[in-house]
C-alpha cells in the first residue's frame, strides 16, 4: 500500500490524534484547510526516504532544474518541469544534498545497522481499539527483535532536547498507539525505539526509548482521545476552542497565568 493509499483511508491515526487533541474542529474539517509543506518537513521527508527506503527515493522526489525563473527561457523550463511533475515533491538541490548528508549520518551510526534490518519500512496496519478503527504505518518493524522504530529529524537530539520533542509533539502517544496496533495484528512488540538525528551539522544521531510511565501516559491519552472521537461522533458536534465539560460547550473560558510567571523575578 502507498502512502497515499494509506492517508487516504478513513480510520484514526496518530494524526488525526494530535488534530483532535488540537481541537475536535481541527480534526472534522482537516480536508477543508490549507496545507502547505515546510521546508523542515520536506527535508524530513526526504531524510525518511534515503534512510529507509533509498530505492524509492526517485519515485516520490524529483530535483527542480538549476532555471532562471527571472527569465522567459526559465520560466519556460521551470513550467515544463511542474508539468511532469506529478505526484513527486519537488526538493531543490541544496536540500537534496543535505538530506543526503543527514542521512549518511544516520547510516553510518553502527547502531543503525542492527536494528534496520530482519523487517520492511512503512508497513500499513489496522485495527480496532475501543470500538474505533485505527491505522498505523511505523517506518521500520524489527521483527527477530520485535522492535518498533521510528525515524525523527529534530533541531535536537540531545536526551534532554528530545525529551522535550517528545512532550511536545505527543510521540508517548505514537509509542503506544502504534504499539498497541501492531499487537493486535500478531507482531511482537518488546520495545519502541526512535532515531533522532540533528538537521543542523554535524548532524548528531541519538537512540531512545521512553520507559513505562511514558508509554502508559500514551496509552491513558490516546484513549481519552478516541473516546472524545466516539462522544463527537454520538453528539455531532465538532467544538474548536470550547471547553468542553461532559455536558455543555462553553465558548468563555477563564485563564490563568503559566506556573513559571509566578516565579519570574521583576526588576
Amino acid at each position: 500500500m502507498t502512502n497515499k493509499e494509506y492517508h487516504a483511508r478513513a480510520e484514526i491515526s496518530k494524526s488525526d490524534l494530535d488534530l483532535l487533541a488540537k481541537s475536535p474542529f481541527h480534526f472534522k474539517f482537516k480536508d477543508e484547510f490549507e496545507r502547505e509543506e515546510s521546508k523542515a518537513l520536506i527535508l524530513g521527508s526526504a531524510v525518511h526516504k534515503l534512510v529507509l527506503e533509498p530505492l524509492d527515493f526517485e519515485k516520490e522526489f524529483i530535483v527542480e532544474p538549476q532555471a532562471d525563473k527571472r527569465t522567459k527561457a526559465g520560466r519556460e523550463a521551470y513550467d515544463e518541469f511542474l508539468a511532469r511533475l506529478g505526484d513527486k515533491t519537488p526538493l531543490d538541490s541544496q536540500t537534496l544534498q543535505k538530506a543526503k548528508e543527514i542521512a549518511g549520518k544516520v547510516n553510518g551510526a553502527k547502531q543503525t545497522a542492527l536494528f534496520l534490518k530482519d523487517g520492511l519500512a512503512e508497513q500499513s496496519y489496522f485495527g480496532q481499539i475501543e470500538g474505533v478503527k485505527v491505522k498505523c504505518r511505523p517506518d521500520f518493524y524489527n521483527e527477530n527483535l520485535g522492535l518498533v522504530v521510528d525515524l525523527k529529524t529534530t533541531s535536537d537530539a540531545s536526551a534532554a532536547g528530545f525529551a522535550k520533542s517528545v512532550a511536545n509533539f505527543n510521540y508517548h502517544i505514537q509509542a503506544a498507539f502504534y504499539s498497541d496496533i501492531l499487537r493486535q495484528n500478531g507482531k511482537t512488540v518488546n520495545n519502541f525505539l526512535f532515531i533522532a538525528v540533528e538537521t543542523k551539522k554535524p548532524y548528531m544521531v541519538g537512540f531512545y526509548e521512553l520507559d513505562n510511565v511514558a508509554i502508559e501516559q500514551g496509552r491513558e491519552s490516546y484513549l481519552k482521545l478516541l473516546e472524545l472521537y466516539k462522544l463527537c461522533l454520538k453528539r455531532n458536534e465538532w467544538w474548536g476552542y470550547s471547553k468542553f465539560d461532559g455536558q455543555s460547550i462553553n465558548a468563555v473560558q477563564t485563564l490563568s497565568l503559566p506556573a513559571w510567571k509566578f516565579y519570574e523575578s521583576v526588576g
